[in-house]
């Protein structure tokens, strides 16, 4: 399975028939709540750390898997 898919799989997981597709704007589609408690289980999940900056360049799920991608393969 993909970071994408499991970026994915999280979030309908979590948010249930809240979750946004991988191209859904996440601030249209999710309120400050359903955000943390998305990223909250994407950093669990992985075990990683979104940073503050990321924020801004996170826009859709895509952008998530995008990012958990590049922390993953900081960590290495």
């Amino acid at each position: 399975m993909t970071v994408r898919d499991q970026v994915i799989e999280i979030a309908k997981t979590e948010l249930g028939d809240a979750a946004p597709d991988e191209t859904a704007q996440l601030a249209d589609a999710l309120d400050s709540m359903q955000r943390l408690q998305l990223v909250v289980a994407i950093e669990d999940h992985f075990e990683i750390c979104f940073e503050p900056e990321d924020d801004d360049s996170v826009l859709t799920l895509d952008d998530v898997a995008r990012v958990v991608t590049e922390r993953l393969a900081d960590a290495a």
